[in-house]
């Protein structure tokens, strides 16, 4: 009987499948540090998970949108941390799909396997524009994976007199930042989404694309390539790089919770799964999950036909996408912290798999790109007739 050939993307998947006990232990031996493990990142790397959405002709197997975020939701069933730098690194390098061939180049063109964080809030910052250039400086926050990656992706805000600042993604080298010490939190903690410092940094202009461009079809990186995985907006697609891994944690949540809870008997030796309650309470959050997983499922299917027949998703088809993403959070937090509350005090162990995910998806909901009332909004817009192209925002 001939072996049936399975594609990349289903086979980095079962990669990572194999590979998540290994992240769970690595996990609970590492407490609380505020970064991956050397084994953690190791296996990140070698699995090719940051690869997926990579260009090709720079050493990356240029998978469909989805591959990353996939990737990023397997992981995070074990470890969430790991989950979310593989999802969130991942679509960094989809999104510098877009960008001009030389910043790819200086990239990857000497080390395929370089990996790249960004950080789009800042503080403090100062924009000089120069003839072939900018000179930055500034404080920018939450750089998810910092520790281990050679670039950053920046979002810098260029003064126009008197009109609205023009938003522009800027790559800057791991030389030309200072990393600050800041990634102190309750969930999430072994991302190291630090701050970092930048002190009057020259980026040139081919390294950088502006918001709106990077939002276009045609960008510096697809022109001439009507097939591109990458010929699609940003905006509300690149939601799905947080969402994922929060559905992740919920799927593992659910998975450890029933592992644990149904051969366990109470202090009188009845079986505890017995108890009409617990039931209710594992099938909610057993039905919120499925349809958060159903969500997802359906978005990815729409954006990826989008491409294949090179039709622009509309600007309310990215509304529904920005909502959805951000719903899939709302549905992973309520299923994970009803599981987290059925289990008693014997769920209380600092190594609990349910509570861990649910200290890490409250933590990824706090995400820009995941709360709900302002993320909810633009759908609402758009079913009134009233979305514009600036209120679906970054």
């Amino acid at each position: 009987m001939k072996k049936e050939k399975i594609d990349l993307a289903s086979e980095l998947l079962l990669r990572l499948k194999d590979l998540g006990p290994k992240f769970l232990e690595h996990r609970l031996e590492s407490k609380n540090a505020s970064f991956l493990s050397e084994e953690n990142v190791s296996q990140l790397i070698e699995s090719g998970v940051f690869k997926a959405c990579q260009p090709k002709r720079v050493g990356g197997f240029e998978l469909p949108f989805g591959a990353q975020t996939s990737a990023g939701a397997e992981i995070a069933k074990f470890c969430g941390s790991s989950g979310w730098i593989a999802s969130v690194l991942g679509t960094h390098h989809w999104m510098l799909g877009k960008f001009s061939f030389e910043a790819q180049d200086d990239i990857w063109s000497k080390n395929p396997s370089a990996v790249v964080a960004s950080a789009f809030a800042s503080e403090d910052e100062k924009v000089k524009t120069l003839k072939d250039g900018y000179e930055i400086s500034g404080t920018w926050l939450y750089a998810s994976g910092i520790h281990l990656c050679d670039w950053i992706i920046i979002l810098s805000r260029i003064p126009k007199g008197n009109s609205a600042p023009e938003m522009r993604f800027m790559l800057v080298p791991k030389c030309d930042l200072k990393i600050i010490d800041t990634w102190k939190t309750i969930g999430l903690r072994a991302t190291g989404s630090h701050n970092i410092k930048i002190k009057k940094a020259f980026v040139p202009k081919y390294r950088t694309i502006s918001h709106k461009e990077i939002n276009k079809l045609d960008t510096p990186g697809t022109k001439n390539n009507p097939k591109s995985v990458y010929r699609m907006p940003m905006s509300g697609i690149i939601n799905y790089c947080v969402a994922a891994p929060a559905l992740g944690m919920a799927e593992g949540a659910l998975e450890a919770f029933t592992k644990d809870m149904s051969p366990r008997t109470s202090i009188f030796s009845q079986k505890i799964a017995n108890n009409p309650t617990l039931q209710l309470r594992t099938s909610e959050s057993s039905a919120e999950i499925d349809c958060a997983r159903l969500l997802y499922d359906s978005d990815l299917s729409k954006i990826k036909a989008s491409v294949k027949k090179n039709k622009s998703l509309t600007l309310n088809d990215l509304a529904k996408i920005k909502r959805n993403a951000s719903y899939i959070g709302e549905l992973s937090k309520r299923a994970t912290s009803r599981l987290a509350s059925a289990m008693g005090a014997r769920g209380l162990s600092e190594k609990n798999l349910v509570h861990l995910a649910n200290s890490d998806i409250n933590a990824a909901c706090s995400h820009v790109s995941m709360v709900w009332d302002s993320c909810s909004l633009p759908h609402g817009m758009a079913k009134l007739g009233v979305l514009t192209e600036e209120s679906l925002g970054p």
